[in-house]
């Protein structure tokens, strides 16, 4: 190795802990491996060879304000950050006692509140937007923390990656983007998913891009260092690709002897993170024999006693619990025309401006965000005129004509303390969102056993009557309705737009607003002053008959 490691920050403590854990995660690795083969383990994700990738990033994170979205193949960058071998194992065999999701996902798939490590899903690449909108929030607060998001080089064909680095790139936001190269995608080899190189793709962002020997543990770490504290500095956001392999199939249900020789994985092998810094440490004479066996010997207790420990833990026996946060009960069913409301006669589009004014005005933490939301324009119906003179241009913000970034920026935003109000200027055009809304915002809490909420508004005008043809006229909520976690609300007068939307954004839930563009001018009626609230999930009576 070329680089020492007191050069770059490291003393020999730390250095021999680093390697520890290397030496921690391929253990558990390879026991995970034999227990799928004993049928003990349904389903396992390979990390072997992948070790210095993820443990050299690891080390250059600061747990107590950094944010980290792990993918599901860092199983070292987990251990390091405070997650146990019993805690992954845990989630290998589905006990309720799983931190990361009580039992409730397939091993990997991350989430651990009180380090700042965001629920993940199996969905391919919706993490980078979730990142996009913490870090989001770090800069919008003040706070000296970055957000560390990774992935694999198979990740970067997806559209989130792509809005997520476009977006950080123009906010200049405290992110760093880690990819884990392993040159594969299940079976599919790197030059035919990656068009060119994945740094100058993120360069042509206008970001620091390295492309980097993602087996040697001190330069990952040295790189990732560096990229972390020019993003807390103010510098803006970064992506390393780190140059990596994995020595098994991508999961247990993969044969790679399907589509890769055993001379090459035997190639990769000899350039085996874990034996190179073992290497260093033997050279620089910090590993005399007696340590190595003391480590060798302690990770294997651990191990053994993880798998005994996790075995012997309850299975889950609630499936059914934390699909919301805040649950619809049923209550005492109106039975009395509900009583005449006073204020000032308004329609149904100015009745909602005025909310959010009120809204941002009471909540500082409520940012709105969207295409063409910001003044002097105001929305093309002028639903968010005057929010940004009024509050700044932090707190209502355009943003790229990029639906899926939109929401799972919120996403990332309602994680880390804000209450944003994403708008999705037509109805019509939210389903590049679908995932974002469906497997991501909808699904937070229930799968994260109820660690994690997602408060995020969403408006959207819907409908016809507007002349709007084919793609400007479309109802919605049929697809949205249906979907567990979320819940969906129409306005009908000025007084109910109020009322439902202070209700939508102390939600704990996410709240899809659903605005009847034919309704904004054509319907007039009082606007409450003061505190008015419309329950959800409770009916009124207008009229008998």
């Amino acid at each position: 190795m070329g680089i020492n490691h007191h050069d770059i920050g490291l003393d020999d403590e730390k250095l021999i802990a680093m390697y520890r854990t290397m030496l921690l995660a391929r253990n558990l690795d390879d026991r995970m491996w034999k227990l799928s083969r004993q049928g003990q383990a349904a389903f396992v994700v390979s990390s072997s060879g992948h070790e210095a990738a993820q443990v050299g990033v690891a080390f250059a994170i600061d747990p107590d304000v950094d944010w980290v979205l792990p993918y599901y193949r860092d199983v070292g960058m987990c251990l390091a950050l405070g997650l146990s071998p019993q805690d992954i194992l845990l989630g290998v065999f589905s006990r309720a006692t799983d931190p990361t999701s009580g039992g409730r996902q397939m091993p990997n798939h991350w989430s651990f509140p009180s380090r700042h490590m965001f629920t993940a899903s199996s969905t391919i690449a919706t993490q980078y937007p979730h990142a996009a909108g913490i870090a989001y929030t770090l800069k919008h607060q003040g706070i000296p923390g970055v957000a560390v998001v990774s992935g694999g080089e198979g990740s970067t064909s997806e559209g989130d990656w792509h809005e997520a680095m476009n977006f950080a790139a123009i906010r200049r936001l405290p992110v760093v983007f880690i990819i884990e190269n392993n040159h594969y995608a299940i079976s599919v080899r790197e030059e035919n998913e990656v068009a060119g190189s994945i740094a100058e793709r993120a360069r042509g962002y206008g970001m620091e891009a390295e492309s980097i020997d993602g087996n040697d543990a001190l330069t990952v770490y040295a790189t990732t260092r560096d990229a972390i504290e020019r993003a807390r500095g103010g510098g803006g956001p970064s992506l390393i690709e780190a140059q990596t392999y994995r020595y098994y199939g991508h999961t247990s249900e993969d044969r790679d002897s399907d589509y890769r020789t055993a001379e090459e994985v035997e190639r990769w092998r000899k350039k085996d993170p874990l034996l190179r810094l073992h290497q260093y440490l033997v050279e620089a004479r910090l590993l005399p024999d007696a340590l190595e066996r003391e480590l060798e010997e302690q990770v294997e207790r651990e191990v053994a006693l993880a798998v005994e420990t996790a075995l012997a833990a309850p299975e889950p026996d609630d499936p059914f619990s934390h699909v919301y946060a805040r649950p619809i009960e049923p209550a005492t069913p109106a039975s009395e025309i509900e009583m005449p409301l006073e204020g000032e006669s308004v329609n149904l589009l100015t009745a909602i401006n005025k909310t959010m004014h009120e809204i941002m005005a009471s909540h500082s933490e409520v940012v709105v965000f969207g295409e063409d939301v910001a003044d002097p324009k105001g929305g093309v119906f002028k639903s968010t005129q005057g929010l940004g003179e009024r509050f700044g241009e932090d707190r209502s913000f355009n943003t790229p004509l990029a639906e899926a970034c939109i929401i799972g920026v919120g996403v990332g935003m309602a994680a880390s303390g804000l209450r944003p109000i994403a708008e999705i200027q037509f109805a019509d055009f939210i389903h590049p969102a679908f995932d974002q809304i469906v497997s991501e915002a909808a699904r937070i809490h229930y799968r994260s056993d109820g660690r994690w909420t997602c408060p995020l508004v969403i408006r959207t005008p819907y409908g016809g009557g507007v002349h709007g043809g084919l793609y400007h006229s479309q109802s919605i909520e049929a697809f949205y309705t249906h979907v567990p976690g979320l819940k969906v609300i129409v306005p009908s007068t000025p007084a109910d737009a109020k009322g439902m939307l202070w209700e939508a954004i102390d939600d704990p839930d996410p709240v899809l607003f659903l605005e009847p563009k034919k309704l904004y001018r054509l319907v007039s009626g009082p606007f409450p002053e003061g505190h008015h609230r419309v329950p959800i999930g409770r009916a009124a009576i207008r009229r008998i008959g």
